[in-house]
């Protein structure tokens, strides 16, 4: 995640980036991310809620409340628009074609001299896998993702558990 911030370059597509780094401390799929608009944050309470594009209709679970910190709200920033009516439309990132912000992390990411493949839903494994070796609950990921229950989230444990094997096996070997 550092490495890939802390890549910048001429020409570089400063609103893919803006929403890619949004989507990597927030969890938010590349579906819900293009259509967030300025009505969709409360700036007094620090909190962003959205209905997820992928559940609507479908769960009970569907509206997603995240709560912000200040470097995430100065990610969003504020409403170029002054009607009413005008910022519940506004977007807060103009994003380009769903193929064109591929192309322009595959290039960012390449820029970075990562060797991995990341795509958008990276960005939300990457919050999980996260905040879970940071000590947060399962319960407390199912709801930041939105996810109804557990049962989906527990995969991020997985990844959590693989991450504490490398760190025991990274020891030098024990002879007795």
């Amino acid at each position: 995640m550092k490495l890939l911030i802390n890549t910048t370059y001429p020409q570089q597509n400063l609103e893919v980036r803006r929403a890619f780094i949004f989507c990597l401390y927030t969890g938010i799929r590349f579906c819900d991310v293009k259509d967030l608009a300025y009505s969709n944050v409360d700036y007094s309470n620090k909190l962003l809620t959205f209905n997820q594009k992928k559940t609507q209709g479908h769960s009970s679970k569907s509206w997603v409340t995240i709560p912000l910190n200040d470097g995430l709200l100065q990610l969003i920033g504020i409403p170029e628009k002054k009607e009413p009516k005008e910022i519940a439309k506004e977007k807060i990132f103009k994003l380009p074609s769903q193929t064109m912000c591929l192309r322009s992390l595959k290039y960012w990411v390449k820029r970075a001299k990562i060797k991995k493949h990341i795509t958008w839903h990276c960005a939300r494994h990457s919050l999980a896998v996260n905040i879970l070796n940071n000590g947060a609950n399962i319960k407390t990921v199912a709801s930041l993702l939105g996810h109804s229950g557990i049962q989906h989230t527990e995969k991020y444990t997985r990844a959590v558990d693989e991450l504490k094997q490398k760190a025991i096996d990274s020891l030098p070997e024990l002879k007795l």
